[in-house]
């Protein structure tokens, strides 16, 4: 998994490219960090490249959803394939995040 932060004008995008599993998960963390930093902006989950989510990457999601949430941004999934969307809607997230594409 391999996690790209662009940041352009108020929007931070972060383009998630590989599966998103327990392990990945782990190891980007940290490189979310600089999400966390721009909370208060307008960041785009970029999924086009992510064919697979487990519950702790969808645990990673939330964390970013939470931090947006408690300064004032705003989150959106971008390009989500049919497979990790069938994860949103198994778990009722479909109805916690915003998808666009």
């Amino acid at each position: 998994m391999n996690i790209n932060i662009i940041e352009k004008d108020n929007t931070v995008t972060a383009v998630f490219d590989g599966r998103l599993d327990t392990l990945a998960a782990q190891q980007i963390a940290d490189a979310i960090e600089p999400l966390m930093q721009h909370a208060d902006q307008t960041i785009v989950l970029d999924c086009e490249k992510m064919p697979f989510i487990s519950s702790s990457g969808l645990r990673l999601f939330l964390k970013i959803r939470k931090e947006v949430s408690e300064k004032g941004g705003k989150l959106y999934l971008s390009k989500v394939c049919n497979d990790v969307l069938q994860v949103f809607k198994m778990t009722k997230l479909d109805e916690v995040f915003e998808m666009v594409d």
